[in-house]
């Protein structure tokens, strides 16, 4: 194995360990499970050479984290007012910015992750989000995250339809 694969391994398993840290508020007792996932995720997960911008990680990182407790406060309310009425619907979200491959399926992860919304396909030409709580900004929040991403991703220019 070649050094660009071990430097490739030996980051893969840095940032799995530390997400496992992170999710296991480092319990040391964790690592007993958290070793065998770490290996076999590293082992199973798809290779993709994606070649992110520094400055903008740095500056996603935050975004990310803001999206995420922005959601989880939205789902928070919407659990303790059973009264309002949801506005449940699936929506197509047309790709504007990112091509096919690691930068989509980023962004199809990235809405897992935020409460109150779910990616259900990822199609070349669109991707299908069940969102739980439709509101009037809500297609315009995913092409702005799309922008971002793109930034992320390094790519400059929007996508021809």
């Amino acid at each position: 194995m070649n050094y660009r694969r071990w430097q490739a391994w030996a980051w893969r398993l840095a940032i799995l360990s530390l997400l496992w840290w992170a999710i296991s508020s480092g319990d040391p007792a964790s690592w007993a499970w958290g070793v065998p996932a770490i290996l076999a995720a590293a082992v199973l997960m798809p290779v993709f050479n994606w070649h992110l911008r520094p400055l903008a990680v740095l500056l996603f990182v935050p975004h990310a984290l803001w999206l995420a407790l922005r959601g989880g406060l939205e789902v928070a309310w919407l659990a303790c007012r059973p009264s309002l009425r949801l506005n449940t619907r699936v929506i197509e979200h047309r790709w504007h910015y990112l091509p096919e491959g690691p930068a989509q399926l980023f962004m199809a992860s990235l809405i897992n992750l935020i409460p109150g919304t779910l990616a259900l396909r990822l199609a070349s030409g669109a991707l299908q989000v069940h969102v739980l709580n439709l509101h009037n900004g809500t297609a315009a929040s995913l092409v702005r995250l799309e922008r971002r991403i793109a930034a992320l991703f390094g790519v400059t220019h929007r996508k021809e339809t």
